[in-house]
């Protein structure tokens, strides 16, 4: 019997066989290991569902909270290994007690979504909704919530662990984000309960097997399956909602798989149109002419000095159309060096038509110092002059002032409409959908770190449909098309080159429903997550007659 004296099938107890046996609490060293290789710069997708369903199974199951602070703190452990090399160190060299720190209030947001879906078991009804979905809708709306409020944006977002899987990911551009979280945070009950169910029908065949000898199934237990999502009696009764009758075979796990494989269809959609149109037509007819080139200049010290106005130059006199310093190339200490830097550059973009994204450290005394990004434009006109919003925390919070939350963006002949974005700016959508609302066709990302960065900066270029110029001074410099497609891209550091060149179509922008709606999946998500945590309270502090209501409607 539940919290609302509502009576439970078997396969709802607290498989209370298992809450007692030792074997349960193997997984406590097993979920950390999940968690170093599920988010990370070491990801592997299949541990991350697996972390899922692992960590559901061992909450719901286990009744003494002392052995929930245990997997707290050591799943915060885990995150520290995850994300140790975030602030550019190497290997084990990192910040352990900065990314410990920063585990612990990731941690807040799984830590409250398995607890209030623990709640859930016993609070709402066997077969409804809420007892499956409490757990995504309070993940996906915590994760929204903290994408606003939390001073690294996404950059620890657990939707990027599916990076490898293109076709999921491409949902980014219907859902954003939060849609990836959901289909994510989903499979954790449906997995649960397979679980739960398997391992409920094979300690029923062993107590079978050792009262009688033979290998019976307890029809009992066959009928009531958790959430009936391995129900082999095809007579059961239907649910009925209103005059309608939904049939049997609706199980949860047949609607995750159903919504899984319409995802995957519509990524797959995307990703085959992406470089063909539908039905099969002349490349010829598809591919823009001619194709454009691009360079990026390397940073290479932390002085402006001759060597990046020649490479600069030299890229220019080569063809390329647009050429981008990576992120802080030199350090500006007075007005007339920059004035001759502009001077320098200025001279080149006219010379040679050429579009140039210089990113210097803005350190002038007489004024707040800046992280800049400033484009030039083949007429001589500094069309954008951009000082980084959203700057690293404990890095550059305390040496940068923050500029204007605006991108800024200019229309031009040859590219569209181009903004342009610091590296850690990506990492806030807020930002960088305005790249939508501006119907922005290119954007320059300037950088000076990152390997895994590249690929979560990718994401917006999913979700906003715009081709995405990035140059990394340690990392990956590409460019990646308006389905988040890899055009070029190579790792580039202070130490192999000074320059990179790319040579890609630039195709129109494509609009997205994320571009119209932005977040708007993952706020719902925020307000199912307080709706059901209402009828919690109503389930748990109401009269019979709300309580009735509670079990009808969940």
């Amino acid at each position: 019997m539940d919290l609302s004296g509502h009576l439970r099938t078997p396969s709802q107890t607290s498989f209370s066989s298992l809450s007692n046996s030792p074997k349960l609490h193997f997984l406590i060293p097993i979920l950390p290991i999940l968690t170093v290789f599920g988010p990370g710069f070491q990801s592997i997708s299949t541990f991350t569902f697996l972390w899922f369903i692992l960590s559901i199974f061992y909450i719901r199951n286990t009744s003494k909270w002392w052995l929930f602070l245990i997997y707290y703190i050591l799943n915060s452990v885990g995150f520290m290994f995850a994300y140790l090399n975030m602030f550019g160190a190497v290997g084990l060299k990192g910040y352990p007690g900065i990314m410990f720190s920063i585990g612990l209030l990731i941690n807040l947001i799984m830590f409250l979504s398995l607890i209030l879906d623990k709640i859930s078991q016993h609070m709402f009804n066997v077969v409804g909704w809420a007892r499956i979905l409490t757990f995504p809708f309070v993940w996906t709306g915590l994760w929204t919530i903290f994408l606003y409020t939390w001073a690294f944006g996404d950059m620890t977002n657990y939707a990027f662990s599916l990076l490898g899987v293109d076709e999921i990911m491409q949902f980014a551009s219907f859902a954003g984000l939060g849609g990836i979280n959901f289909i994510l945070a989903w499979g954790g009950p449906i997995g649960c309960d397979v679980l739960t169910n398997w391992l409920l029908i094979n300690t029923q065949n062993s107590l079978n097997v050792q009262n009688g000898g033979s290998l019976i199934i307890d029809q009992d237990l066959e009928d009531h399956s958790t959430d009936t999502i391995l129900s082999t009696n095809n007579i059961r009764r239907r649910r009925h909602f209103f005059k309608f009758s939904i049939p049997s075979i609706f199980t949860s796990l047949f609607v995750y798989l159903v919504v899984l494989f319409l995802i995957i269809s519509y990524g797959s959609i995307r990703l085959s149109t992406g470089y063909l149109p539908f039905y099969q037509q002349s490349i010829n007819d598809l591919v823009p002419s001619p194709l454009i080139t691009m360079g990026c200049v390397i940073r290479q010290n932390s002085s402006i000095n001759s060597d990046y106005i020649e490479t600069t130059r030299e890229l220019a006199a080569n063809g390329s159309k647009i050429v981008l310093w990576s992120e802080g190339s030199g350090n500006i200490t007075d007005t007339t060096q920059l004035n001759e830097l502009f001077t320098s550059l200025t001279n080149i973009s006219q010379t040679y038509n050429t579009y140039v994204g210089v990113a210097y450290l803005d350190f002038r005394p007489e004024q707040p110092h800046y992280n800049k990004l400033a484009v030039i434009s083949p007429s001589g006109d500094i069309i954008i002059d951009y000082a980084k919003s959203n700057l690293v925390p404990f890095m550059e919070s305390t040496v940068f002032n923050r500029g204007v939350n605006v991108l800024q963006t200019n229309i031009t002949k040859e590219f569209g409409v181009i903004g342009a974005a610091i590296c850690f700016d990506y990492d806030f959508p807020s930002l960088i959908k305005q790249a939508s609302k501006k119907n922005v066709n290119l954007m320059l990302d300037a950088s000076p770190v990152g390997i895994l960065h590249a690929r979560m900066n990718a994401v917006r270029s999913i979700e906003n449909g715009f081709t995405m110029l990035r140059c990394n001074a340690n990392g990956i410099s590409g460019v990646w098309g308006p389905y988040g497609q890899p055009y070029h891209y190579v790792p580039t550091t202070i130490t192999n080159t000074k320059y990179v060149i790319f040579q890609v179509p630039l195709y129109p922008r494509v609009k997205t429903v994320y571009g119209i709606f932005g977040e708007t999946f993952g706020w719902i998500c925020v307000a199912m997550s307080g709706v059901i945590i209402i009828a919690m309270i109503i389930g748990w502090k109401g009269s019979a007659k709300w309580k009735a209501t509670i079990l009808k409607w969940f």
